[in-house]
């Protein structure tokens, strides 16, 4: 696609795995409206409420997807198997919903963060991902090959892809986001929603604990992590990425179920010690607020696995088992952070001119 100030009616759809896909859109989606295109957010519950407080005056729809169940346990890769027909499934009814939505609402440009459904022969159709060779661990390599030969299936109906990264050796995705042939593929830097605003407040805490990702092993973190400090010394924030819920408190822990992007940066910056996944999109805001982390993969994800270690040896950032968090005293937890090693390039949102 090559014509530029082109008037556009958008449809934005992220993954409804986590709050990552939503937040990482926010400022694609803000600098789409700033250049005065029609924007549409589809998705589900929770991380469409993350667009809707973000933007409430840009229409929205609902386009429900496949909602993945992960095991209590640290061994993933059995339950994951189980569901995929149900994924399979998923991506054939959301893309027969996306062409409804389409004609419904006149559009010509769809941006997927990675839902795979979401795209049509007719229209112009992007889907964003960091993960087009996707992680399959050290245990499940053989069956790396494959994993990637259903990805590139998949990427490869759509028109391009954007990899929210720099083409750079020393990148965030790594080895994630290997070249695939025939896919016209875009590196538009390191999207954060906290970009878009100033650390003007003074909102501290000694630890800031971010939760985040799909259950039960959300919840279980979040247990853990309230053991461990409610009866601490320790003031500690914990924001458990579950919008729509109640302020509490837990002892020395001030339980958030999510906050702006104002007060998230002010807490980054402010916090002496920060404990949360290693998701893509919390590392990006990491990065962009120049903070380390102790990380804490979720168990059997294998791209946070090697995200984690990634940072580690890039910048400075710790990791530790989930396993091991009940058993490791709280000083060890807590040792001192460092300041990060420097994120070798820029961070700015990059868009394709023609858009």
């Amino acid at each position: 696609m090559t014509a530029t100030n082109t008037y556009r009616r958008i449809l934005v759809s992220p993954l409804n795995w986590g709050l990552g896909h939503a937040t990482r859109l926010i400022p694609i989606v803000d600098a789409l409206v700033k250049k005065g295109h029609y924007v549409l957010l589809a998705g589900q519950l929770p991380s469409l409420d993350v667009l809707r407080q973000t933007f409430p005056e840009l229409d929205w729809v609902e386009l429900n997807g496949f909602n993945v169940q992960l095991s209590a346990s640290r061994h993933q890769w059995l339950r994951l198997m189980k569901q995929i027909p149900f994924f399979f499934s998923s991506i054939k009814q959301e893309h027969k919903l996306t062409q409804s939505i389409i004609k419904q609402y006149n559009i010509d440009l769809i941006i997927s963060d990675n839902r795979y459904g979401v795209w049509s022969k007719e229209v112009h159709s992007v889907i964003i991902t960091h993960q087009t060779t996707p992680s399959a661990g050290k245990h499940l390599s053989f069956v790396k090959p494959l994993s990637n030969l259903v990805s590139r299936h998949w990427l490869r109906k759509f028109d391009e892809c954007w990899v929210p990264d720099i083409a750079s050796q020393d990148n965030l995705s790594g080895t994630l986001s290997g070249t695939i042939s025939q896919l016209n593929t875009h590196h538009i830097g390191l999207p954060s929603r906290l970009s878009l605003v100033d650390s003007t407040t003074d909102d501290t805490c000694e630890v800031l604990i971010i939760i985040s990702g799909p259950e039960p092993q959300r919840s279980i973190l979040e247990h853990t992590l309230i053991s461990r400090f409610k009866d601490s010394h320790y003031q500690t924030t914990l924001l458990s990425g579950t919008p729509g819920g109640f302020i509490r408190k837990k002892g020395s822990v001030k339980i958030l179920p999510h906050c702006n992007a104002k007060l998230l940066k002010s807490l980054i910056i402010n916090s002496r010690y920060i404990i949360c996944r290693s998701g893509y999109s919390t590392l990006i805001d990491l990065i962009h607020c120049q903070q380390t982390a102790l990380l804490v993969p979720t168990p059997g994800q294998y791209e946070q696995e090697y995200l984690a270690i990634r940072a580690s040896e890039l910048w400075d950032f710790r990791y530790i088992n989930q396993q091991q968090l009940e058993e490791v005293a709280l000083e060890c937890l807590l040792r001192e952070q460092k300041a990060p090693l420097p994120f070798n390039g820029s961070t700015e949102l990059k868009l394709p001119m023609w858009l």
